[in-house]
């Protein structure tokens, strides 16, 4: 029983510990997918310079809609807050390939017993993933 009671503690805290960096490491890479759906979304239908002849100026909410989605289970089960995004065309007409970056901010709970708050330092942790891609904007004139 003593040995038990001597070992049985860092073994939790060592399992626990291995489970919260695991669940933080698969939403790196589910942020990170989500950045991606975002910045291919925008690479093609971003029109903020006016540079795409035949799609409406301005911004859209299209990259937006694309990252919620990727993400949306997580979103609803309470895992992840909503992601905070920002899209960044840098193609004009001069330039109609330049590349737009796609930026994803959210929170992550961390909810591992014992070790979630150790690991992320709180009882969040907040993770931003960028992507980015060339614009895929016209090089026609509209007629």
């Amino acid at each position: 029983m003593a040995e038990l009671a001597i070992s049985l503690p860092p073994l939790l805290a060592t399992f626990f510990g291995l489970a919260q960096v695991t669940k933080l490491e698969t939403t790196k890479l589910l942020v990170m997918h989500a950045a991606v759906c975002g910045a291919r979304t925008a690479a093609v239908t971003s029109n903020v310079h006016g540079n795409n002849p035949g799609t409406p100026t301005g911004e859209n909410d299209l990259p937006r809609r694309a990252v919620r989605e990727a993400i949306l289970p997580f979103i609803e089960a309470g895992a992840l807050s909503e992601p905070e995004v920002s899209v960044d065309d840098a193609s004009s007409a001069a330039d109609p390939s330049g590349p737009v970056r796609v930026t994803v901010t959210t929170k992550v709970r961390c909810s591992v017993p014992m070790m979630g708050r150790v690991v992320c330092k709180g009882p969040e942790k907040v993770l931003r993933a960028v992507a980015e891609l060339p614009h895929q904007g016209a090089t026609y004139a509209d007629e």
